[in-house]
């Protein structure tokens, strides 16, 4: 029996399997002694790019677990480096895996040295082990990505005429009801959405909004198509399941001294970029083939405001800011769990206060009266549109028409997404 080099961890999330893919269970990278001891945040950056090369591959699913030490122990694995027959194929009996990913790390200097192979879980047999370097000089791991995708590239490569295919069974794609609230099930994120009526609406600064900034006052008739958005802000559950980070390592990449203001499986996640939020989008529509993406600031405003059950109020649902957002008066200067204040006209909970939401548009100091059927905002700017405010701002700052912005790389303590569908 080969020996396996990884102690037999599974990485942090828990993912819905589609019939039809081959899965494979991820395990914790091990780290091997080099000239330079491998950060933890390194190891999990490696196996969070892992999965998502896996993921982005057509015809793969990822599976993990969240309870490590109750699977360690299930299981009966030892901490050795040696994996029985036994063990493989209970691997394979409890997650449905037809292959287990094995991977490595060695730290020489600023170069990460990472090698991965496949064990087929029915015959134990492996592929040949793949192997990448990344330069890693002054924490930046921009290469990450890429030598994690040719490494997956190369193992799935290695078994792609080996494999056997579950049968499909009930038809392919997971495709959402027409029209019609559903609840996305790709990754076991279980995300709401809400099905929001085309129409139109004055956007800007109407007269419940009060005292209103200059960049809100030119209101215009705008019309938007139908579209779906997310019922709840993008929780942290959510967040590692897609992108595999938790709060703690977004705070890290925006500096590690910063605080955390509430952690939590159905708390928003924030200290996400827009760039961030962007990938997000991207990784989601690429495993379910559908297309999500951030709302236009449009579609926000008209979400926000109830579409067309719209009921004229200041936020999003009442014009007591108390009854609907989370904000200075009463977050305690931290963020709460989603959906836990009254939901607007639509179903949707949070667009007022807990955190601001990225939105796709640049962002642009007036509206321009032009750009009313299903606007998009500037074609450039240097910065990029937020909406609804947050557990740190006061109550002006969570009105449907209030305005923000930030550069598109920034990360802030207050700064999340939701997203939505377009039909």
């Amino acid at each position: 029996m080969r020996k396996v080099l990884t102690i037999i961890l599974f990485s942090v999330l828990s993912l819905t399997i589609a019939a039809e893919d081959v899965i494979i269970a991820l395990l914790q990278p091990l780290t091997v002694s080099g000239t330079t001891a491998c950060d933890p945040f390194e190891v999990s950056i490696v196996r969070g790019e892992l999965r998502k090369a896996f993921g982005w591959q057509s015809g793969y699913q990822v599976v993990s677990r969240l309870d490590v030490d109750a699977i360690m122990k299930e299981m009966g694995f030892q901490q050795s480096g040696m994996v029985s027959d036994n063990q493989r194929k209970k691997v394979g009996e409890m997650t449905s895996a037809q292959y287990i990913c094995v991977s490595s790390i060695t730290k020489y200097g600023t170069q990460l040295y990472i090698e991965a192979y496949l064990v087929n879980v029915e015959t134990g047999q492996m592929t040949n082990p793949a192997t990448q370097y990344a330069n890693v000089k002054n924490e930046d791991y921009s290469t990450l990505p890429s030598s994690c995708t040719a490494l997956a590239e190369e193992m799935l490569g290695a078994i792609s005429g080996a494999v056997k295919r579950p049968p499909v069974r009930g038809g392919g794609v997971n495709r959402q009801p027409v029209n019609q609230d559903f609840v996305e099930t790709a990754w076991d994120i279980n995300m709401k959405m809400i099905w929001v009526e085309g129409g139109d609406f004055l956007m800007g600064c109407t007269s419940e909004q009060g005292s209103c900034y200059d960049d809100e006052k030119n209101v215009r008739r705008v019309t938007v198509d139908g579209f779906y958005i997310g019922m709840l802000e993008v929780t942290q559950a959510q967040w590692e399941k897609v992108i595999g980070t938790s709060i703690y390592q977004q705070r890290n990449k925006a500096n590690s001294s910063y605080s955390i203001y509430g952690a939590g499986a159905d708390y928003p996640m924030y200290y996400v970029s827009w760039e961030e939020a962007m990938e997000f989008c991207r990784l989601l529509s690429n495993k379910t083939g559908k297309t999500y993406t951030l709302p236009t600031e449009a579609q926000w405003e008209y979400a926000a405001r109830g579409g067309k059950k719209a009921d004229g109020t200041q936020y999003a649902g009442s014009n007591m800011v108390d009854v609907v957002a989370w904000y200075t008066g009463n977050s305690g200067q931290t963020t709460h769990p989603c959906g836990t204040k009254r939901a607007n006209a639509l179903g949707i909970y949070d667009m007022s206060g807990n955190v601001w939401e990225w939105c796709k548009d640049w962002y642009g100091s007036s509206y321009p009266s032009y750009d009313t059927n299903n606007p998009t905002g500037p074609s450039s700017g240097s910065s990029r549109v937020l909406r609804g405010g947050s557990w740190n701002n006061n109550a002006g700052g969570c009105r449907v028409a209030n305005r923000n912005s930030g550069s598109r790389g920034y990360r802030g303590n207050g700064l999340g997404f939701r997203v939505v569908l377009l039909p």
